[in-house]
């Protein structure tokens, strides 16, 4: 179990609001399965009080201020020579994809020191970053953080050019007793059910198409918007035509002030390209 920290610019327009996530990398004997840690916790709280409380929406933990659990999934090497990516828009939305693309690096002289480990420096250009590496051939394991990969040993520290995206490795753990690696049920599913698969670019369109046209997205996909005065106070409750969860007695809402209800939600993907 290797954990890394991620510490990113969520908007693009305010490079110096930074939050926090805490990833894990689980390196099976076949698989590696790359997620927040964050996020598991969120879901797993949310399923135990939907447990208790029935299925009237979602519940989940309160994040400490700066923290922000990003919600996608990589498990590489499944299937057998491919790599499955699980991303979400919204709560209610997954997306599933293939991306079987590697860095192609280059080699530096640099050298560094990270977490005891003699590390080595290496870059890229990748999915619209440059990306710059130390990986360690002390672990000699082809994997890292998010999708960076393709070098002889584990990456420990990864940043993007303008260091928006630092991931930084906080913990290696080798497991005293094996535990397996998890999908969740839905997810596998969805899976079985997504042939043919689309893309990563289909799901970058969704992704912006959240962002520019926030409030129709969030209607179309089942959530209840309640308008707020700058008060706080709702002056408008607009329900949507999505009937999907209502059916099922389950109601998921988000609410919008007057005064943004046409405005786009800036965002700073990961992927600019």
């Amino acid at each position: 179990r290797i954990t890394y920290s991620l510490v990113f610019v969520a908007d693009s327009a305010k490079p110096n609001k930074k939050l926090n996530d805490r990833k894990v990398l689980l390196i099976g004997n076949a698989i590696h399965h790359f997620y927040s840690y964050y996020g598991r916790l969120d879901d797993s709280t949310a399923t135990m009080e939907e447990s208790k409380a029935g299925p009237n929406g979602r519940r989940g933990i309160e994040f400490p201020t700066g923290v922000c659990a990003e919600r996608y999934e990589i498990y590489n090497n499944y299937p057998v020579g491919e790599q499955t990516v699980i991303e979400n828009i919204g709560l209610t939305h997954m997306f599933i994809y293939k991306d079987d693309s590697i860095p192609k690096w280059s080699f530096t002289s640099d050298t560094s020191t990270i977490l005891n480990y003699f590390c080595h420096k290496a870059v890229c250009r990748y999915h619209g970053r440059s990306w710059e590496a130390w990986f360690t051939l002390d672990i000699p394991l082809d994997a890292g953080p998010w999708k960076l990969r393709g070098l002889p040993g584990l990456i420990l520290k990864v940043s993007d050019s303008r260091q928006h995206y630092v991931f930084e490795c906080i913990g290696i753990e080798k497991l005293k007793n094996p535990a397996p690696i998890l999908m969740y049920k839905a997810a596998h599913e969805a899976f079985l059910n997504s042939f043919p698969f689309p893309t990563r670019e289909d799901f970058l369109k969704k992704q912006r198409n959240f962002h520019e046209n926030y409030m129709t997205v969030l209607l179309s996909m089942g959530y209840n918007i309640r308008i707020l005065d700058d008060s706080g106070k709702q002056i408008e409750l607009i329900e949507s035509p999505n009937t999907e969860y209502a059916e099922r007695n389950i109601s998921f809402s988000r609410s919008i002030y007057a005064r943004d209800r046409n405005k786009k939600v800036p965002y700073n993907p990961i992927e600019l390209e």
